[in-house]
């Protein structure tokens, strides 16, 4: 058995401690809150650097519901160290953790200690306009393990958002041009709810609206104006694994997810070699299994977690699937290998009996032009054993639909043969 290991990146919810403030640093420093890779640096570099305007409404007396860290006395400079959940900023669905504020409806930020930053965002008013800078989105590559599908997804607004934040789109200098990918996925929000969508994904269309060539403002200024029922076209990242095309053998399959989720498989039974086997019926587009690439429609599974599926129910085997921890380890028996044991013609021997028929020696030397009937029995290489167990039954004059086409066809080739004699006479 082949042992194949694949590790599925989920978004795994983390619970939130409360902040000492509305705007203050993170109350716990030995614990980095989640982010891009940008939260550790004290900069981006040019060439990855991004910006976008955000606009931010709130009522008097109400804050934001951004954590800021950094000014000039601090650990450099201004970014967002944390957003609680349900805050204004988180559900407006346009920053992330890790965003740099460059400035705060105008005022540049540059020479500004913490306290300052913190009282400025405190007092700026209801509309607050925040200019931010942010690391650009890899970009993705098909090939070299990957390739790309497309998957449509309908999704409801929530407060005039989806629940996801988008980065990247076109730009004026070709090296930062990126496609729209959606990087982060809000906990609770509508996206988050139908859970198709993850970090990491392209938006290529909005409602049929194609968004190749268009900036992130524009992207931005699409979604706002559709209507609260959209069909996004996503485009995903989905695993080559050669190792399985190339297996031979049941294979011991492992993948990663958020506990509580769902693989995306929904089971059946079949028949094989007459006994009743839980197969994958379908696997759901987008889904981790689809995203792994290692399991497949009709694929065997023959346990889970160590669980045996050979007296399993259906019922059991779905439950015991829809229970399996954050690792879940399957032993798969894949499909292409299903079919070779019942695939056609090259994988059925056929052989020349040696078996003598009663005309062929008395008229060979007579009438050379004669071809005796060649008679041929058939077995598959993996029913060897029981071929030669009933290889007799076969060709018996016993088996009475045998015996009766042999003797039609033998009347058949003796009135044949004479009528030549009768002929050549």
């Amino acid at each position: 058995m082949i042992a194949l290991s694949f590790k599925c990146r989920c978004q795994i919810l983390r619970r939130v401690n409360k902040d000492e403030g509305p705007y203050t640093k993170h109350s716990n420093p030995s614990r980095p809150p989640d982010g891009a890779l940008a939260i550790r640096r004290q900069s981006i570099p040019d060439e990855f650097k991004g910006s976008s305007v955000v606009e931010l409404m709130k009522k008097e007396g109400t804050t934001l519901g951004l954590t800021v860290s950094g000014g000039v006395d601090k650990d450099g400079k201004p970014r967002v160290s944390n957003l609680r959940q349900a805050g204004i900023a988180a559900r407006s669905d346009q920053l992330n953790v890790g965003d740099y504020i460059k400035s705060v409806n105008g005022i540049n930020l540059t020479k500004f200690r913490h306290d300052e930053i913190i009282s400025l965002l405190k007092n700026v008013g209801e509309r607050v306009v925040l200019e931010v800078e942010y690391e650009l989105p890899p970009v993705s590559v098909q090939g070299s393990g990957v390739m790309f599908k497309n998957v449509e997804v309908t999704l409801h607004k929530e407060g005039n958002t989806f629940g996801f934040v988008i980065r990247g789109g076109a730009h004026e200098d070709r090296n930062k041009s990126r496609p729209v990918v959606i990087t982060t996925i809000r906990p609770g929000g509508p996206a988050d709810r139908e859970g198709t969508v993850k970090p990491g994904d392209r938006l290529l269309s909005i409602d049929g609206i194609r968004l190749h060539g268009t900036s992130h403002a524009e992207a931005m200024s699409i979604l706002k104006q559709c209507g609260q029922e959209a069909t996004l076209l996503i485009e995903y990242d989905v695993s080559i694994m050669d190792s399985i095309a190339t297996a031979s053998g049941p294979l011991l399959v492992e993948v990663a997810k958020s506990l509580g989720s769902s693989l995306g498989l929904a089971l059946n039974t079949s028949m094989y070699f007459n006994k009743q086997v839980i197969i994958i019926d379908k696997v759901k587009p987008a889904s981790i299994a689809d995203r792994c690439g290692a399991l497949h429609a009709g694929d065997h599974i023959l346990s889970v977690d160590g669980t045996s599926m050979e007296y399993c129910t259906l019922a059991e085997a779905t439950q015991l699937l829809a229970s399996a921890c954050e690792h879940v380890k399957m032993e798969i028996l894949p499909n292409h290998q299903t079919r070779l044991a019942l695939k056609g013609p090259e994988h059925v021997k056929v052989q020349r009996s040696t078996r003598t028929l009663p005309w062929e020696s008395s008229s060979a030397n007579n009438n050379s032009n004669f071809l005796p009937y060649q008679h041929y029995n058939t077995y598959h290489p993996d029913q060897s054993q029981r071929h030669q167990a009933s290889k007799h039954h076969k060709t018996s004059p016993n088996n009475p639909h045998l015996f009766w086409f042999e003797v039609i066809f033998s009347f058949c080739r003796l009135v044949s043969w004479a009528e030549r004699k009768i002929e050549r006479n």
